[in-house]
């Protein structure tokens, strides 16, 4: 399989030498439309599944660096998300990426591909590559171009408008049912091009469902209703079922940028230092594992320095410190570059785990997903222990005793109110996203969870409050500044502390 793997990523990349591609905005997107004559449309596609979760760059800024700072995953001394501070490259990171890259391989695929009966299978999976991408793009930022972008490649529009949430966030499940009953087993995929599934169209369905579980609950303020008819719309369609389903994305130890994970990558080349580095894990997170007894903290963190593993040494930086208590970087916890923090760690792009947490939260508002909010609760951490096999076996995987330990310890809130149980949840599911900085960020402001300490930091931007968003590309000002304007004017100031449509407390 890996040899497998390798060859089929060499050939993305070969393949992605032939494109007109950039790092960021639209004007390099929509550049060239007509420069592909023969494409070489299997490494293209390959070359899009990589993109989907983005590179070096935006999860070093936007997820490592903010996101997950933000919602005290990880912190750091000077870092823009635990001090609310604002960095005009590392908060506009994801929207300069991804619509540089991403976005722009998989329109530039969409261009060139005719619309047959051979191909169907390969652009309904495109779409819902699409889908993941703009989701979190939107919920990042807000209002993002949508419809139109894309079309300098077949409609001469070289700065699109910006859409409102509301109609995004409503062709997002348009396209997520339609792509998902569209797929078609019986007819041609992409073979092992298809990094994610092996062109299984089974597991394409459950992927676009489960998309649409996380898509449609992300309403449950805003449109409480509309979020309820989806949700049971994707489960009667199939979601995951089991681990085997979570899409996961296999990388290779080298050579470094090319095939390595793109979210560890940067961060064992640049800030590990030999456990000397300014990134750790936040206290938040250390103690919330270490205080409850949680298996998976052996697995997720350690001392770089020494190697030492062990729980009771783990130590966290609080996300508001201005310096290293004691003075010794050494003596705060890392990513486990034996297992998380890999060079080649597999990307854990959407799992079971977060599944089986958004059904028991829809199970505690009372909407027909089968079973009950216990039963997926603990399915939830059943799962979010066992898929850290994926990490290897370097770490003891955490047995079904410990399991049965930790859920007898903590035990479903059955006699909870409704928020006690969506807390429960909610806090489990933030523990499953490591390195998902962006999601764990789109859920705390959706649902308040889990209950952190905001930060007050002088040099922030938000008064002490956790920001809500982050701040557009400022390339935009110059290249795309009527439509930034119209869309300030429609969504508020282009500031952190502005709320997107659906974050409704």
């Amino acid at each position: 399989m890996k040899n497998k793997f390798i060859k089929i990523f060499c050939i993305a990349i070969v393949g992605a030498m032939t494109l007109t591609s950039c790092d960021k905005g639209f004007e390099e997107m929509n550049t060239n439309p007509n420069a592909l004559t023969d494409p070489a449309v299997k490494s293209m596609y390959t070359l899009a599944e990589i993109y989907v979760d983005g590179q070096d760059f935006s999860n070093t800024r936007g997820n490592n660096y903010y996101a997950a700072q933000i919602v005290q995953q990880f912190s750091s001394l000077g870092g823009p998300g635990s001090k609310y501070t604002y960095s005009s490259e590392y908060s506009g990171s994801l929207f300069g990426e991804s619509y540089g890259k991403g976005l722009n391989q998989i329109f530039q695929l969409l261009s060139v591909v005719k619309d047959t009966p051979e191909n169907s299978n390969m652009i309904q999976s495109l779409r819902i590559m699409k889908v993941f991408m703009f989701q979190k793009l939107t919920d990042t930022y807000g209002e993002i171009p949508y419809f139109e972008a894309g079309k300098g490649y077949n409609g001469n529009v070289f700065a699109p408008k910006y859409d409102t949430q509301e109609a995004i966030y409503n062709d997002l499940l348009k396209e997520l049912d339609e792509a998902g009953d569209a797929l078609d087993a019986n007819k041609a995929f992409v073979g092992n091009a298809d990094l994610y599934y092996q062109s299984d169209v089974a597991k394409w369905k459950k992927l676009a469902n489960s998309l649409m579980l996380r898509v449609a609950m992300r309403l449950s303020k805003v449109n409480p209703a509309k979020a309820q008819q989806y949700v049971e719309k994707a489960v009667s369609k199939g979601v995951f079922t089991s681990n085997d389903d979570s899409l996961v994305l296999k990388h290779d130890a080298g050579p470094a940028g090319v095939k390595t994970n793109p979210i560890t990558s940067s961060w064992v080349r640049n800030d590990l230092n030999g456990g000397d580095g300014n990134v750790k894990f936040s206290k938040t997170y250390i103690d919330f594992l270490k205080n409850n007894n949680d298996p998976r903290l052996r697995i997720y963190a350690k001392l770089e320095a020494t190697g030492d593993n062990s729980p009771a040494s783990q130590q966290g930086l609080a996300n508001d410190a201005k310096e290293f208590a004691g003075g010794d970087k050494k003596l705060f916890s890392d990513p486990n570059t034996s297992t998380v923090l890999r060079l080649d760690a597999p990307t854990l792009i959407m799992s079971y785990a977060e599944v089986k947490f958004i059904l028991a939260e829809a199970a505690v508002k009372g909407w027909n997903v089968g079973g009950t909010a216990q039963t997926h609760y603990e399915g939830g951490v059943k799962a979010a222990m066992d898929i850290l096999t994926i990490f290897g076996d370097k770490v003891p995987a955490v047995s079904t005793a410990e399991y049965n330990a930790y859920i007898a310890a903590h035990p479903f809130k059955v006699a909870g109110t409704e928020a006690e149980k969506i807390e429960q949840i909610i806090t489990q599911k933030w523990v499953v996203l490591l390195f998902n900085g962006f999601e764990a960020f789109s859920e705390y402001r959706r649902t308040g969870y889990p209950a952190i300490v905001p930060v007050n930091d002088p040099t922030g931007e938000t008064k002490g409050t956790v920001p809500r968003r982050l701040i557009y590309d400022q390339s935009e000002l110059i290249t795309n500044a009527a439509n930034y304007k119209e869309a300030i004017s429609r969504q508020g100031l282009d500031l952190m502390t502005t709320r997107i449509w659906w974050d409704k407390q």
